[in-house]
């Protein structure tokens, strides 16, 4: 493809089941710009970032199962999540990739690398954590016995408060409530249920990868100190709160965002040019210490 292709959107089928993504080539080198939606989302909340970054990576944005164009899943969970995200990116040849997830997303992510750490050279987690606190079970038992009808609007309206800072533009705030209402119910009911059982703690703490993780200072879903707690747990992370934006920080504040992972994306590419350059300075004093070893030796024997 040259760089003038437009963002294409192409299937595969894994198990049987159709799986949708957005991809564009572009003829890039490096590594692939991979984009993992959160709950009731898909790959089209990512435009901002596919066409921005389209034009200096490999781009690849995927709708999980169930979600967007994709077929649902049999049983929905965070491995089945990751192991169809790596079954496309075993169809399309996007290792190794920077695995980019928001909320649901990067949990996907975090698992993804932990599964699959060949393929996963660097990870950016927006609006992510470990695990989320309990909810209270009195909690529960009045949403349980609602009518489905006003659970359903009162989900809505509540999504649309607590997900966006007050800040956020319109056109944020009705991309983000277009694509969970065109979420299938049952997909959005699985969603939250494995958001409110997962735990990727021990995950995290055994990855070895570059990872940087964005928080908007206002989300009130997933807030800055559940951020703080998953940078403590990834060993040499790094995060970066996004001063005013909420837990949709990518749509709300698109331009930061862009340029952090495009930053990030070429520290990650400069880090194997920067260890090669280092391996031929070692080679010349490695050969020199080798004579070195072999002329003392020399001088004993004599």
């Amino acid at each position: 493809m040259s760089t003038n292709d437009p963002i294409a959107r192409r299937f595969v089928t894994l198990d049987g089941r159709r799986v949708s993504y957005l991809w564009r080539d572009g003829g890039h080198d490096g590594p692939t710009l991979l984009f993992i939606h959160g709950s009731g989302m898909s790959a089209r909340y990512w435009s901002d970032q596919l066409r921005a970054l389209a034009d200096t990576a490999r781009v690849l944005a995927v709708d999980l199962p169930g979600h967007g164009e994709s077929d649902d899943a049999p049983t929905p969970s965070l491995a089945r999540y990751a192991d169809v995200t790596a079954g496309v990116i075993d169809a399309v040849g996007a290792r190794p990739a920077i695995a980019v997830g928001h909320s649901l997303g990067g949990a996907v992510a975090v698992s993804l690398a932990a599964r699959r750490p060949a393929d996963v050279c660097g990870l950016v987690l927006l609006s992510t954590c470990a695990r989320l606190p309990a909810v209270s079970t009195s909690a529960q038992w009045l949403w349980a016995s609602l009518p489905e009808s006003l659970r359903r609007v009162l989900f809505f309206v509540t999504a649309k408060n607590i997900l966006f800072a007050a800040g956020a533009s319109r056109a944020a705030v009705a991309l983000g409530m277009q694509e969970l209402r065109a979420c299938r119910p049952q997909t959005l009911a699985a969603d939250v249920a494995i958001s409110r059982s997962m735990d990727v703690t021990e995950a995290a703490a055994a990855l070895r990868v570059p990872a940087l993780i964005l928080c908007g200072s206002r989300d009130r879903v997933t807030p800055p100190a559940l951020s703080r707690h998953l940078h403590a747990t990834i060993a040499g992370s790094r995060l970066d709160l996004v001063d005013g934006a909420g837990h949709m920080l990518l749509i709300e504040a698109s331009g930061v965002v862009n340029r952090a992972i495009a930053a990030f994306a070429a520290s990650i590419t400069r880090r194997p040019a920067a260890r090669a350059h280092a391996g031929a300075a070692a080679r010349p004093a490695s050969r020199w210490r080798r004579a070195l070893r072999r002329l003392v030796a020399l001088v004993r024997r004599r």
